[in-house]
């Protein structure tokens, strides 16, 4: 296990409280990933076995040890660390060497600016501790709350299209990836080719 270290203080944005995401989070984090309706554009990514989620929270807690952020539990600043958790979100390290921005709440949280306000947070801590390395997100293009997200917080599209590898992600399924700067090709190729 991976967070033997000393947990990370929350942070606070407006509203939410954001905690690193830790094991004692797995049972209310796994609630959200196996709930079908956060996965409408992906079912295939849903997590089917608590194990996924556990292997989630694991390349968090190596991406905050490693490279100084990590996805972040979400919650209401008036409920306290431990309040429900509203959802996920944050940067992680991505295996392409940039940032790779990411969120999913919990049904009863969609369309309260949650989203928004995580993603901001994540991309400031992102350029806080490794400026040179470019924030991206990849997200399917028939979500289009997610790409209002990236459009709000700054980012913009670097690439649309299906990826060659078919079987990474549903069939035929098109693809936006977005950067908060332009990337080299090599880069784009490789975040395209995560799928």
């Amino acid at each position: 296990m991976i967070d033997t270290f000393a947990p990370a203080p929350p942070l606070r944005s407006a509203r939410l409280l954001l905690s690193p995401l830790s094991h004692a989070d797995v049972d209310a984090v796994h609630a959200i990933f196996a709930d079908e309706r956060t996965w409408r554009h992906l079912p295939s990514g849903r997590h089917t076995d608590v194990e996924q989620t556990v292997t989630m929270i694991e390349r968090s807690l190596e991406s905050l040890a490693e490279h100084g952020c990590g996805s972040w539990a979400m919650r209401l600043v008036e409920d306290g660390p431990l309040g429900p958790l509203l959802g996920v979100g944050g940067v992680t390290w991505s295996t392409v060497g940039c940032w790779n921005l990411g969120y999913r709440l919990a049904p009863e949280a969609w369309g309260k600016g949650f989203a928004t306000e995580v993603a901001r947070a994540g991309i400031v801590h992102a350029r806080r501790a490794e400026p040179d390395a470019p924030v991206t997100a990849r997200v399917l293009a028939t979500n289009p709350a997610s790409i209002r997200v990236l459009d709000h917080v700054g980012l913009t599209q670097v690439w649309r299209g299906v990826p060659r590898d078919r079987t990474l992600v549903a069939a035929d399924a098109e693809r936006i990836v977005f950067s908060d700067r332009r990337l080299s090709a090599e880069t784009r190729d490789r975040l395209i080719a995560l799928g």
